[in-house]
């Protein structure tokens, strides 16, 4: 089967914007995850240090594809990225789960959570990559699923982690669904630099609670 190669056409006013997004990003995500293994390095144990060594290859690399997709012309090699792309989605999501369900919530469910988010984030990369433009829509639902799917361990978290922990966690994923929900409407005028802006603000909201609750 072929899939004509189809790119959103965006004005220099969105292409720039959606650039400063990732010039921004990039280098904070490089800057605030080298920090958070060199801390982890220097006070955490082997647990820790792997699930922060998984969490920042999940950030930086999720980031690093995206900048590359958007930064890159029309063709072959844009459209790979594009598979890249949202394929460390699925990494970043495990990822960010990782630190604080297999440290925090070890006893409680944390485990098998993140061998559960490992698993459907491995079942996602391998449709993206394999069947690329199709099966989006599930996709995006895997996604969400994924994301929300610390609500199945909400006793717990509310016995065990930070209130203000708590808070963050939820704020972040509340602003990856309103960016979610704002990428879907691609007739809306700047909608790609306003997710991906949506997208840096809950990858900081949730570095930040991981920072709080492990260090």
């Amino acid at each position: 089967m072929v899939v004509a190669l189809s790119f959103p056409e965006y004005t220099e006013s969105e292409r720039a914007a959606d650039r400063a997004v990732h010039i921004i990003g990039v280098p904070i995500g490089l800057f605030a995850g080298g920090f958070l293994l060199a801390r982890a390095l220097g006070q955490g144990g082997g647990p820790i240090i792997i699930s922060i060594i998984l969490y920042i290859f999940g950030l930086i690399g999720m980031l690093g594809a995206s900048a590359a997709y958007q930064i890159c012309q029309s063709g072959p090699l844009k459209e790979k990225l594009r598979r890249l792309d949202r394929a460390m989605i699925f990494v970043m999501i495990a990822g960010t789960y990782t630190p604080i369900s297999a440290n925090v919530l070890f006893g409680q469910g944390g485990i098998l959570l993140c061998v559960i988010q490992w698993a459907l984030a491995l079942i996602g990369i391998f449709i993206t990559l394999r069947f690329p433009r199709r099966f989006e829509r599930a996709m995006l639902g895997l996604y969400m699923a994924m994301g929300w799917m610390l609500l199945v361990l909400i006793h717990y978290c509310l016995a065990h982690l930070r209130p203000d922990v708590l808070a963050l966690i939820f704020a972040g994923g509340i602003s990856y669904t309103v960016g979610a929900a704002i990428h879907t409407h691609g007739k809306l005028k700047f909608h790609n630099p306003l997710w991906h802006g949506m997208v840096l603000v809950a990858a900081a909201l949730h570095y930040m609670a991981i920072y709080i609750q492990l260090f």
